[in-house]
């Protein structure tokens, strides 16, 4: 991650949570799609957790029925950042084993696993839409890369290109990634045929979306930063204008963006007056038919998520407290503050410098969107807690250092 993309997570407020972090317990050092089945489905409504042992372990919202999917991790054996399947048939993590990586897919019905070697730690996976693929980032000798994985009776791995800091998205059928390595390239590649172009120069963001509207990212032209939805090699819609490096997330339906500029204000041209300019240092919401814009936030804050129907965005700002963070979620115009905590180490460090790539492939709602998970601190006790977005106090349902809820 360059410095001018860092600046829109790492700021003073996400330092202090690093820092109170370092005095926490150690903790054991991803992927939300719409089903491709035209029947209805039956809801999973499920927890993943990396439970205080290392190992992988499901649960309901209430921390009943808990399954155990792992129960081997030790000195010489542990998992990270366990992640659902879209359709939620299996779960995928990371794997050390005696000094060697792998990435192991656990199929939740048969009781059986499959396994690939990797090179180094898979630090981010994102399951294609279908799920019968898996993008990974990992850091080997060569540098930081992206890889394909394909498990079941044969599984395979082959790595796709090198570049840092990278960042990708895949097309709604699948057959495609957007790829962007820094502010240098930005590219649309064929995942079978392997051919890459160029999409457009691209501006200061962090990653691409691409949905059914299209491609959301920024784009620089004439001087100026420009957020943008287009389908590669046709025209892009401009949105918004931007005086500085953005990050942004976008629902599934691709009719909003919540984004948000950070940074002092740079000149901008006047020559794209015709599209409106993003507040700085606020979080705002964009329609993406009519580009209107409408505040969310009077102030940055350190991360924002849709919910599966792309109505509300849980927002993670600062708290009241000392070091502490603090959940709210944004619906209808409102914005309600629900609790106060200390993110979880893993959570912290791993996951939100980077928490516009993690929302494209994992979610801590629930699938109904009535509530959310997270890992941390609430006082001085840690572990895995729910929050019902109505209110009331969260609930600790185990023990543990990373959550992420089912898709469905």
């Amino acid at each position: 991650m360059n410095s001018r993309h860092r600046a829109v997570v790492a700021s003073a407020a996400l330092l202090l949570l690093l820092a109170a972090c370092d005095s926490a317990d150690p903790e054991p050092s991803t992927t939300t799609t719409t089903s491709t089945s035209a029947a209805p489905q039956a809801a999973v409504d499920r927890l993943v957790v990396l439970d205080g042992s290392g190992n992988i372990v499901t649960m309901d919202r209430t921390g009943g029925d808990m399954t155990a999917i792992t129960e081997d991790a030790g000195a010489d054996l542990g998992y990270f950042q366990p992640s659902w399947a879209p359709d939620a048939s299996s779960i995928v993590a990371s794997r050390l084993r005696s000094g060697s990586f792998s990435l192991v897919d656990f199929d939740l019905a048969a009781g059986t696993q499959s396994e690939v070697a990797t090179e180094a730690n898979a630090f981010y996976v994102h399951w294609s839409p279908a799920g019968d693929r898996l993008a990974y980032l990992s850091t080997g000798a060569a540098g930081m890369g992206l890889s394909i994985a394909e498990f079941g009776a044969d599984p395979t791995s082959r790595l796709v290109d090198h570049g840092q800091p990278f960042y990708f998205t895949w097309s709604p059928d699948g057959g495609r990634l957007a790829t962007l390595i820094g502010q240098s390239r930005f590219e649309v590649r064929e995942v079978d045929a392997g051919a890459a172009r160029e999409i457009a120069e691209p501006g200061a963001f962090q990653n691409p979306a691409w949905t059914g509207a299209g491609i959301f990212y920024m784009t620089r032209t004439g001087g100026a930063d420009q957020l943008v939805v287009g389908e590669p090699g046709g025209a892009a819609k401009v949105l918004a204008r931007s005086p500085a490096d953005a990050i942004f997330t976008v629902p599934a339906s691709g009719d909003r963006v919540a984004v948000q500029a950070v940074g002092e204000i740079d000149a901008v041209s006047a020559s794209w007056q015709e599209a409106p300019l993003l507040p700085l240092n606020r979080l705002v919401v964009v329609e993406t038919a009519t580009g209107e814009l409408t505040p969310v936030t009077d102030s940055p804050v350190i991360a924002f998520f849709w919910d599966p129907a792309g109505e509300q965005l849980l927002i993670l700002d600062i708290g009241e407290g000392p070091h502490a963070a603090r959940w709210s979620v944004w619906a209808d115009g409102e914005l309600r503050e629900l609790v106060e905590f200390l993110p979880s180490q893993v959570f912290l460090q791993s996951y939100l410098p980077f928490f516009g790539q993690y929302a494209l492939s994992t979610t801590m709602w629930s699938p109904d969107g009535t509530a959310f998970a997270f890992a941390g601190f609430v006082g001085d006790e840690g572990g895995i807690y729910v929050q019902d977005v109505a209110g009331g106090d969260p609930v600790k349902v185990s023990d543990g250092s990373w959550v992420l809820w089912s898709p469905r």
